[in-house]
This record gives structure tokens, C-alpha cells and sequence, in this order.
């Protein structure tokens, strides 16, 4: 079982993800981060990708989608828009493996939210989960992307709070666990030791250096932040192969995850 997870970045860098996309057809689960899409004509908004969803729809015909849309109305800048426009998260699960249920939660979201401030600190924090059946075993695959606010990546109330709600509902899943995503944490942060209390972290065990790509605004410089993404997985998940490629496809890399 191959999967792949990546913060897509709205499709900024648009070709190079396309041709990753198609490069790694034979990935059976991807877990994407910050995708658009629309049902309007419009293709590009605020150099972001409108219709990315529809676009990966395209390569990848014989995958399941489950899109979760986070934000309805808004652009990649935070600007409200007057057509159809949303963005969010999404999973692309291969036809040939059995799903056995499927939930959307939104671990953090406002009362009533109806504007997306300009920092996007009232950004809506979400998870998607997956059942599978594999070789007469149940996997629970999360996607996850953690607050964004503030940009220090370090441990507030807000994000320990994100961090234990979001492993409530995953301890309470069965079967082998896999856990990816944008976290927006370091390394060090309390948050991310609330994962792996029982899970494994393969980004530490794996030694990976960074999960930023060279196309960050902030690579090369002082405060370039080299990690966000996490897969963690549980002990009865066999790991055969663990590895988050120098490329660049967008501003952060992808991490590839091979299991049994």
C-alpha cells in the first residue's frame, strides 16, 4: 500500500504537481492539503488554481474522492469572491481497495463563521478519516491540517487543544492507524508529543531533514522553518518504506509512506 500526502498549495505551482501527480499513478491513497475548487469556469484566482479538484479528477480517474471544504466564498488570500469558490482537503482512495466508512470533523471552527479573517486565524481546522479494508485488515487513514496561527509553529492553548481532540477521535477508531498532514508544528512542540505517545513518528525516525520545499518565500533565510508535515502511524502498521523527496511541487514536499 503506497500513500502520499502533500499541502498542495492551491495549486500555485501547477504543472510540476500535475506531472508528480501523473508520475505516481500507481499510489493507492493521497492525502492532499489546501485544494480549491469550483463549479464556475473560472480556472485561476489570486495566482491559485480554481479548479484544482476538477483538474486532479482528470488524472486520477480511477480513485474515490472524498473533498472536505473548508471555507466557501473566500480565496487563497482571505478575499471574499463573487462565484463559487471553495478550498479545503481531500483524499483520493484507489477503486480497487475496499472503504468502509468515511467522516468528515471540523476540530476547530468558529460559531456562525462567515468571514475568513485576512491572517487567517479563524481558519477552520479539519480532519478527514477513512476505513479500508486491506489483506482482511482494517486501516484508519487521517488527514489532518492544524492551525496555521501564529507562524512561530509553537505550542499555544488552541493548538494542544487541536492536538488531544484530534486524538480522542483517533484512538477511538479501529485497526491500524496512519496520520498525515499539515501540522503546522515543530518538531519539539508539546502538541506533536501528544501524537506520539503511541504512535510512531516516522519523520523523526526517518531521520528527514525538512518537510519544506525550496520554493517556500522563507527558504534560505533566518527564519525559514524547515518543518510542518507529520505522518505518524500505529505499532501494528508495517512500515516497509518512508521517505519526503527534495522537489518541488509546491511550497512544501510530499511524504511517502509504503505499508503492509
Amino acid at each position: 500500500m503506497k500513500l502520499i500526502s502533500l499541502n498542495i498549495w492551491g495549486g500555485k505551482y501547477f504543472d510540476p504537481l500535475i506531472d508528480f501527480i501523473k508520475q505516481h499513478k500507481d499510489t493507492d491513497i493521497f492525502c492532499f492539503q489546501e485544494i480549491i475548487d469550483t463549479k464556475s469556469n473560472i480556472k485561476e484566482s489570486n495566482e491559485f488554481r480554481a479548479n484544482l479538484l476538477s483538474e486532479i479528477k482528470k488524472i486520477l480517474t480511477d480513485y474515490q474522492t472524498f473533498y472536505f471544504p473548508v471555507v466557501e466564498g473566500f480565496d487563497f488570500g482571505a478575499n471574499p469572491v463573487d462565484f463559487d469558490l471553495s478550498f479545503g482537503q481531500a483524499i483520493f482512495l484507489n477503486n480497487s481497495i475496499k472503504i468502509l466508512s468515511h467522516e468528515d470533523y471540523f476540530i476547530y471552527k468558529e460559531e456562525n463563521f462567515q468571514i475568513l479573517e485576512k491572517d487567517f486565524s479563524n481558519l477552520p481546522t479539519p480532519l478527514q478519516y477513512i476505513s479500508i479494508l486491506l489483506d482482511n485488515k482494517v486501516f484508519a487513514i487521517f488527514n489532518f491540517h492544524g492551525r496555521p496561527i501564529p507562524g512561530d509553529k509553537l505550542d499555544t492553548k488552541d493548538r494542544l487543544m487541536e492536538a488531544k481532540k484530534t486524538k480522542e477521535i483517533i484512538d477511538k477508531k479501529t485497526g491500524g492507524k496512519v496520520l498525515v498532514g499539515d501540522f503546522n508544528l515543530l518538531p519539539q512542540t508539546e502538541s506533536i508529543k501528544i501524537f506520539q505517545k503511541d504512535m510512531r513518528n516516522l519523520i523523526a525516525e526517518f531521520n528527514i531533514k525538512r518537510t519544506r520545499s525550496r520554493l517556500s518565500p522563507f527558504f534560505g533565510k533566518t527564519d525559514f522553518q524547515k518543518f510542518a508535515d507529520f505522518t505518524f502511524v500505529s505499532s501494528d502498521v508495517n512500515v516497509l518504506d518512508f521517505k519526503v523527496p527534495d522537489i518541488t511541487v509546491s511550497d512544501h514536499l510530499p511524504m511517502i509512506l509504503e505499508f503492509s
